[in-house]
């Protein structure tokens, strides 16, 4: 890799697509660029610092010119993107640096251009123009955690999300959480990532452990489940096949060697003040980054909050360390407990699986709830 400096370049015209150009800023658009902030603004300040529209052409023209200033000598590119002639948005590369060789992308769609793939192929023209052209190594863009809209295009890219910073812009006084995605010139476009594999402990606060289950525990987790049986029985259908030690040993078994293989599942014991009190686990992510978390308590230790905790550390792990996209919890209907726990911890109900689930004989109706990453992370207190 070479240690020289990028040299500036004149910004260019861009095709994205048939339909979409990305034209350099030039002085004459002030007339139309202020029409469009002004149009968008009220939308726009919600996510981004957004001075007033100007009252006059030639307070916008002077404006425009310091910005077009900014961008010489290779500090900073800023394009129009038109579609078919109409002006749809903005993106610019700000705060090039050349000796690093990255620099900060930014963009925005007016209203009525949303959801029409314009700002997809924005971006895609303009990091290919960065990687093979200008030279730059890396391209990142700061997205607001919540601003569903905005961070989905990336991700729609392949770019992977790196970190969220918390509370680290403040907008018309709300602190914002952002989230950092960063392509790399020797990895464009992205190749799909390698999951991270779970972690094997977690400390959710000062009474509850979660550790994977490990051959030690076997005799114990078999003690937990027997005592609890007619309970669990009622609603879990694997319960049917723990009848005997023996049966719990030979499953039990089977399960540890599952997970010697690597496949991206976790199980885990959830230790409440130094003692078993259950399982909590999750499948193995499939190829849309969904994995299904399930999990069980001993029934004299409802009510204490210990399962909700446990997920929520769970789903946090899930989402932020390994960067799956979508989690879903299913529950019998008439297990209240049971679909407390998502419905507690925000997730969109999606429906009744009808005679989803057939337990000791018996079809049950199932609850489906689900919650995405994006979702997720948009509460701060667990980002």
């Amino acid at each position: 890799m070479s240690d020289e400096k990028i040299s500036a370049l004149d910004t260019p015209t861009l095709i994205a697509s048939e339909s979409l150009i990305l034209q350099p800023t030039e002085l004459d658009d002030a007339e139309r660029y202020l029409k469009m902030v002004a149009d968008n603004y009220d939308r726009l300040t919600k996510w981004l610092r957004v001075p007033p529209p100007m009252n006059t052409i030639e307070e916008r023209r002077k404006a425009q010119a310091i910005d077009i200033a900014n961008g010489v000598d290779g500090k900073g590119y800023w394009w129009l993107i038109e579609e078919n002639g109409d002006l749809a948005g903005t993106i610019a590369l700000h705060h090039v640096e050349p000796t690093e060789r990255w620099a900060l992308v930014g963009y925005w769609l007016a209203d009525g251009f949303t959801g029409r793939g314009i700002m997809t192929h924005s971006l895609k023209s303009v990091i290919d123009w960065s990687f093979a052209e200008l030279g730059l190594n890396r391209a990142e863009i700061q997205c607001a955690v919540n601003n569903a809209a905005s961070v989905a295009i990336p991700e729609r890219l392949g770019i992977r999300r790196e970190s969220i910073r918390r509370r680290s812009e403040v907008i018309n006084g709300t602190s914002l959480d952002m989230a950092i995605y960063a392509a790399f010139a020797d990895n464009w476009p992205p190749e799909p990532p390698k999951r991270a594999l779970p972690n094997r402990e977690i400390t959710v606060d000062n009474e509850i452990v979660l550790r994977q289950v490990t051959k030690s525990d076997r005799d114990d987790m078999f003690q937990a489940i027997d005592s609890g049986l007619d309970y669990l029985d009622k609603f879990l259908p694997w319960v049917a096949a723990y009848k005997t030690k023996d049966d719990h040993t030979r499953e039990f078994n089977t399960r540890r060697w599952e997970q010697d293989r690597f496949d991206g599942s976790g199980v885990y014991v959830i230790e409440y003040k130094g003692e078993i009190a259950g399982n909590i686990g999750f499948g193995s992510p499939n190829r849309d980054n969904v994995t299904e978390v399930g999990y069980w308590l001993k029934q004299d230790l409802q009510g204490r909050g210990i399962v909700t905790r446990s997920v929520e550390a769970i789903i946090t792990m899930l989402f932020v360390e390994i960067g799956l996209h979508r989690v879903t919890i299913r529950a019998a209907t008439s297990n209240l407990p049971s679909r407390g726990i998502p419905e507690r911890l925000g997730f969109k109900h999606e429906g009744t699986m009808r005679d989803g689930g057939f337990v000791n004989n018996e079809y049950h109706d199932l609850e489906i709830y689900s919650m995405l990453d994006y979702e997720w992370l948009a509460r701060s207190e667990n980002a």
